[in-house]
């Protein structure tokens, strides 16, 4: 799954989903979680550029959907803070 985040918070957020993830029973243990900068998506002002925040995890197919949820969520509130 992949979303849009401001430059500035991208570093801070990709490291918060991700202890998130590696602390949710959730996701395979044999499956390191990644998250990472996958492309710049806006420079229309330089001065706060958006970025695309790519996030893979290996779940249950059952599991899922509320996995991926779970991300958005904290990453919403995460944006919400900064």
């Amino acid at each position: 799954m992949a979303f849009p985040v401001p430059a500035g918070a991208a570093n801070a957020l990709a490291d918060r989903i991700l202890k998130e993830l590696r602390n949710d029973s959730r996701i395979d243990d044999q499956a390191e979680p990644a998250v990472r900068v996958s492309k710049v998506v806006d420079v229309a002002n330089p001065a706060a550029p958006i970025l695309e925040l790519t996030v893979s995890a290996r779940a249950k197919p059952s599991e899922a959907e509320a996995v991926k949820q779970c991300v958005l969520d904290h990453a919403s509130a995460l944006l919400a803070a900064a």
